[in-house]
């Protein structure tokens, strides 16, 4: 396992990826419905930047099959690879999401599942920060976010060294409005409703789910 978060990050998923798929598929989870609130609330035929993108299954299809236009950025080539052959129509940019540049307003929305919390906490309020630049006025946000207040968190996921780092809910909420987000809706659910295996990576794990709006009208 490398010493870099980021790099342990990316070797894990390159190295599940044929798994990561076939459980992200049989997962329960509220990704599809944040879609819908997100889908609700941007213009027909939106352009939206999906960071986090994995397989392109379920969120990246998803999109595309209902109208949008995605740009989708993962930290693993091999996901990315996998999403290229699953959601051709996408855009996508492979790598660091906190290297990312976009031109201010490019987007009607962002999507962010499984993926921030992967990032050291210190980086986490400037990206919020600059996906609130990407946006549109009016722009809507949807994104989940681990719930323990733990700078680092080393563990596994298949054998594979993993990295997460996470802020308590209350200081998560703060830190999307303080770079200028409106909450509009936060909620903590357990994930697969509490209903997961023991041996699945997910059983026992909460996770807060927003729905965010950039001020301003569109």
């Amino acid at each position: 396992m490398s010493d870099d978060p980021k790099r342990t990050v990316e070797e894990a998923y390159d190295n599940i990826a044929d798994w990561y798929l076939e459980w992200t598929e049989s997962q329960r989870s509220p990704r599809e419905s944040y879609i819908d609130k997100l889908l609700k609330n941007v213009p027909v035929s939106p352009r939206i930047l999906e960071l986090g993108c994995g397989s392109g299954v379920p969120i990246t299809r998803m999109l595309l099959d209902r109208g949008a236009q995605v740009v989708a950025n993962d930290l693993s080539s091999k996901q990315i690879s996998m999403a290229k052959q699953r959601c051709p129509e996408a855009t996508f940019v492979p790598g660091d999401m906190t290297a990312l540049t976009f031109e201010d307003g490019s987007f009607d929305g962002v999507v962010s599942f499984y993926a921030i919390f992967h990032l050291p906490r210190a980086e986490q309020k400037g990206m919020l920060a600059k996906i609130l630049s990407w946006m549109k006025p009016g722009g809507v946000f949807v994104l989940n976010l681990a719930t323990v207040d733990e700078e680092e968190i080393h563990g596994e996921m298949m054998g594979n060294g993993m990295f997460w780092s996470s802020y308590n809910v209350e200081d998560s909420k703060a830190i999307v409005r303080d770079v200028g987000f409106e909450v509009l809706e936060a909620e903590v659910l357990e994930a697969g409703d509490g209903k997961l295996e023991e041996s699945d990576p997910d059983c026992g794990v909460k996770f807060m789910w927003v729905v965010a709006r950039k001020e301003g009208t569109k």
